[in-house]
């Protein structure tokens, strides 16, 4: 990301590997030359999978300027061709006026550029870091709330105390049951929460800044078309929501296919599972020296951590001593339906799949640092339901069923869980013993009918007979060996 100097007016050039050369006003370059801002650089967007995708040495600053560009240019659009300067609004024509001000582009904008001022280390694995010390109430958007707030209070950025809230309301989203209340902007306004943090179908220029940014610098192939999303003649506001033509749909499906195939193909990767797990193990035990977690407290400490905390355990990343994959297996939706696997996952534990090995090459049988569960969840954005169905559609308002896009839509949107075991351990027999392991929890957490794809051939033969199990249905199934 290449800058300019300023223009006469404080609006700053940037020349970017994704959108190329774009401009920013001057209230976005006053907060983006603060030291809090200029910290993203040192956050990468991906965290540890740039030791696995070589190209991924993206960061924050640059998805955060990309964010606040697309955001900027939906938000002009709909005040100029809807808002209160347009001729028809002067006539009362209700069905393309709608009540927005210049300041909502500026606040939308900001919002855009400061919503991952909050994020640590790792980027998402940094969560991973403190679930594994039982911190589980803290959120890197609140974090964002609160470095926005000592942004303003330490440094002239042309911002009030007052307009923090509204952006720190664009920045979190707002979900459609509170749409009617809780928030400081009026009905008739509120389709501005649909720009940066769309929590009614999840279509906002935060997904598709970083999909786009994320595939390109990964170098995988999805099959969206992001800058046909944010074109102009697409974009409108039709009763309180942001809407899309007909036409675009299928863009729009394809932009949720995006999101499930970069969870797969790299998000949820193996190779960066692993480097990941390495670099969290390396947190968590340099936690009573470094005491990361006391920097959680204020927005001042916090912004003094970055990626350069992990120099420490580069040395092992790069001389590829990884983790092994031991195994995996698929939950399947009726499970996720009736909450069975939420009382199995209580169970998923080193210790309890450790306990299940049976064999004998490993002396002394498997012990529960030799494991480590982890568990991955991916869905189109919205959980177990369609967020396409939630798009509105123009020229007059309905939404899209599933009947009418079959073979289009997955039969499950909720794809399923993968759970995979990461192992310290070299040697083969670790690996083969983790595979049995968890074959044999499934088997006693679960009484349905499984099959069990095989890798190792002189197993096919015994495993044939392990798979006679009573018939119920489907149960924990593709495990990968």
């Amino acid at each position: 990301m290449d800058t300019s100097d300023r223009d006469s007016d404080g609006t700053r050039v940037f020349t970017d590997t994704v959108d190329g050369t774009f401009s920013l006003p001057g209230y976005c370059v006053q907060l983006i030359d603060t030291p809090p801002f200029q910290r993203l650089r040192g956050l990468s967007q991906l965290g540890v999978i740039k030791f696995v995708f070589p190209g991924a040495v993206h960061s924050r600053f640059e998805h955060s300027l990309g964010t606040a560009h697309k955001s900027y240019k939906v938000a002009r659009h709909l005040f100029k061709q809807q808002g209160g300067e347009r001729a028809g609004c002067a006539r009362g024509d209700e069905a393309v006026c709608v009540d927005m001000e210049e300041e909502d582009v500026k606040l939308v904008t900001l919002a855009g550029l400061a919503h991952d001022l909050g994020h640590g280390p790792l980027s998402h694995g940094f969560d991973n870091f403190l679930k594994r010390l039982d911190i589980t109430h803290w959120r890197h958007e609140d974090m964002s709330d609160r470095i926005l707030d000592h942004i303003v209070a330490e440094y002239d950025v042309g911002l009030e105390s007052k307009d923090v809230p509204r952006i720190t309301e664009l920045i979190h989203g707002l979900p459609p049951e509170h749409r009617e209340a809780g928030s400081t902007w009026r009905r008739g306004r509120r389709f501005l929460f649909d720009i940066v943090a769309n929590k009614r179908n999840g279509v906002d220029v935060d997904k598709v800044d970083y999909l786009q940014r994320d595939a390109t610098m990964c170098g995988v192939k999805v099959g969206c078309d992001f800058d046909r999303l944010l074109k102009k003649r697409f974009v409108k506001v039709l009763d309180d929501e942001v809407c899309y033509p007909w036409s675009e749909y299928p863009n729009i499906l394809d932009l949720f296919r995006a999101r499930e195939a970069m969870h797969r193909k790299v998000y949820t990767n193996r190779k960066c599972k692993a480097v990941e797990l390495m670099a969290v193990d390396a947190l968590v035990a340099a936690e009573p020296l470094l005491k990361i977690t006391e920097r959680l407290e204020s927005p001042e400490d916090f912004i003094s951590l970055d990626d350069s905390i992990l120099t420490q355990i580069v040395g092992s990343i790069r001389s590829r001593r990884l983790y092994r994959f031991g195994n995996q297996f698929t939950v399947p939706p009726e499970y996720l339906a009736d909450s069975r696997w939420e009382s199995m996952k209580r169970h998923f534990t080193p210790a309890e799949v450790s306990s299940c090995y049976g064999g004998s090459d490993i002396p002394g049988g498997l012990k529960p640092g030799d494991i480590i569960c982890d568990e991955n969840k991916i869905d189109h954005t919205m959980g177990g339901t369609n967020p396409a169905e939630r798009q509105l559609l123009e020229r007059e308002k309905y939404y899209i069923g599933q009947h009418q896009v079959v073979g289009i839509m997955p039969h499950f949107y909720q794809v399923g869980v993968e759970v995979e075991e990461g192992v310290e351990v070299e040697e083969e027999r670790y690996v083969r013993a983790i595979e049995e392991a968890l074959r044999n929890w499934c088997d006693q957490r679960s009484e349905a009918q499984r099959s069990w794809p095989q890798t190792h051939p002189a197993e096919k033969a015994s495993a044939a007979n392990k798979n006679n199990n009573p018939p119920g249905g489907r149960g924990l199934e593709d495990c990968r060996c």
